[in-house]
């Protein structure tokens, strides 16, 4: 199965700020848009507009990934994924293979770190052993992420998701930015990051006031 490179990055996007923001979970049109083209934690960024969303959105909502919600008393249509019940995945798998999806091809240790406010991974064989259940599932689809050949200079070999064609190798610059990464444990969010997240549930909890307003109004 591939995906247009639309469809991965809304999926992702949703999927992320699921765990990441359930406060303002599920998200509006306009906070969806938003968290695709995020300018941190997205590899590449983007700059969709509500039509381009839109039509990932309704591809998506063909096969059944993602549903939207229309709660009682709003006039603004909400979405969020449903992929994780479609393909029953576990903690583990979802928030590998949103980060996959956000980021495209990464070592087990890129990973781990980038994962980590969605589920934390205790060491790198957590990892690395949650990868190769995901590439040999007895589940459909059978193979949610591949192994790409060692970079030559490196020591790590990247992951990547299996919806798009497959990636070429690294130029050899893995293991310097492997060498860079911060211990999980001691990773907080960054201060764009939590901005980001405090205006999507700013304009959520500001949309809802002016329906409730029109409402009252009429």
């Amino acid at each position: 199965m591939e995906l247009e490179p639309k469809t991965i990055r809304v999926l992702g996007a949703l999927m992320e700020k699921a765990r990441t923001t359930p406060e303002s979970y599920p998200l509006t049109l306009n906070a969806l848009v938003h968290a695709c083209n995020q300018k941190t934690s997205r590899d590449p960024v983007t700059d969709y507009d509500e039509d381009e969303v839109l039509d990932a959105l309704d591809a998506l909502r063909e096969m059944g990934f993602v549903m939207r919600v229309d709660l009682a008393g709003s006039r603004t249509a909400k979405f969020r994924e449903n992929l994780s019940t479609q393909w029953d995945l576990s903690a583990e798998e979802y928030a590998l293979l949103a980060t996959l999806f956000l980021r495209g091809a990464q070592t087990p240790g890129q990973l781990r770190q980038r994962s980590d406010r969605m589920h934390p991974f205790a060491d790198l064989q957590q990892v690395n052993d949650c990868l190769h259940q995901m590439q040999e599932r007895e589940e459909e689809p059978h193979c949610l992420v591949r192994s790409l050949e060692r970079a030559a200079g490196t020591k790590e070999i990247r992951w990547e998701h299996t919806f798009l064609p497959e990636s070429a190798p690294a130029a050899g610059i893995v293991e310097e930015e492997e060498q860079k990464l911060p211990p999980p444990q001691n990773q907080q969010p960054s201060r764009i990051d939590q901005l980001e997240e405090r205006l999507a549930a700013f304009e959520n909890r500001l949309k809802a006031i002016e329906e409730l307003l029109h409402e009252l109004n009429d």
